[in-house]
């Protein structure tokens, strides 16, 4: 990871939370730091699995999470791969 493209962001995290993360990242003997930039490095590599391939738009990407929410999405769909291709 190179400090160049390395993003910053202060995030709030509730008490309950922080202690948890703390002692999963204790047992992973990993600072609390590194521990949540994992989890949030792991969760975004799940983004891209649910992209339908081709698409590479962020807008359209965003939608698609938008829509899709927890619903399981039939990508074959022939009316979805029409709406998708405009």
């Amino acid at each position: 990871m190179s400090t160049a493209t390395v993003k910053r962001k202060l995030i709030d995290i509730q008490p309950a939370v922080f202690e948890k993360l703390s002692l999963k990242a204790g047992r992973e003997g990993v600072s609390l730091k590194r521990y949540i930039e994992n989890l949030l490095e792991e969760d975004s590599w799940s983004v891209d699995a649910d992209v339908p391939e081709g698409i590479s738009s962020p807008e359209i990407i965003s939608l698609i999470g938008i829509a899709k929410g927890k619903a399981s999405v039939d990508w074959e769909d022939d009316r979805l791969k029409y709406l998708l291709s405009k």
